[in-house]
């Protein structure tokens, strides 16, 4: 049996009161673990047991949700914990885990990138209980900001703005990339050399230059709006 939207937010919202999620929330975020705060064109949300449903301004974000973007398409997603996630043009990413107390403000995250090119800045959950990982690599930051680029084969170029990340790859082997370096992890889960000691520039314009930069280079199909919240809850029922 598939649910509809709004049975999934009361199962979440259910699932807060009894403690499992700590997520702050009011009459306009109930139910997510974060919200989209930019976008670009088009994106795509799956949410667990339900179809694909294109995604819009301000919409809730789930547990277990891909998010997809089309052709010349980003979308920003701010979490609860003031986490940050860009998502580039033609990417894939799966929310695998959001747990955020805010009153004690701990928690845990887990995101998988799949494809394309992302920017990571990390929020209040501790650092130790964040993990990042795409096709060929996992990523355990320490008060970060990243920069991924994933090709549709695995292959993952990866740069820290700031802070700290250790990465280790599909062999075991750990490497740890500071502020201003980067490493790379070719498809067979392998580290490319060792660690660069340099940022590297996204492909994707959105994550390089922001989706304001993005805006100015790209055809504008869609003009951003927010969904009236009615019609975003019960648009499956």
């Amino acid at each position: 049996m598939k649910l509809t939207r709004r049975q999934i937010m009361s199962t979440v919202a259910g699932a807060a009161a009894l403690g499992t999620f700590g997520v702050a929330r009011g009459e306009e975020d109930e139910g997510g673990v974060g919200n989209v705060n930019d976008i670009v064109n088009v994106a795509w949300g799956t949410i667990t047991g339900s179809p694909r449903d294109e995604v819009d301004f301000q919409d809730d974000v789930f547990m277990a949700e891909v998010i997809e973007t089309d052709d010349e398409s980003a979308v920003v997603i701010h979490f609860a914990d003031g986490s940050k996630l860009t998502i580039g043009e033609n990417a894939s990413v799966t929310i695998d885990k959001y747990v955020y107390n805010p009153s004690a403000t701990t928690g845990e995250a887990a995101i998988k990138m799949t494809k394309g090119a992302f920017r990571f800045v990390s929020g209040s959950i501790p650092k130790e209980n964040v993990k990042l990982e795409t096709p060929t690599v996992t990523i355990g930051i320490r008060g970060t900001e990243l920069v991924f680029d994933v090709t549709d084969d695995g292959e993952t170029e990866m740069s820290t703005v700031s802070g700290e990340a250790d990465c280790t790859d599909g062999a075991g082997e750990t490497l740890r990339v500071a502020a201003n370096e980067s490493i790379v992890v070719d498809k067979n889960r392998r580290f490319r050399g060792r660690v660069r000691r340099f940022l590297h520039r996204s492909r994707s314009l959105a994550v390089a230059d922001g989706l304001d930069g993005a805006r100015k280079r790209w055809r504008i199909r869609k003009e951003r709006r927010r969904r009236v919240r009615r019609r975003r809850r019960n648009r499956r029922d």
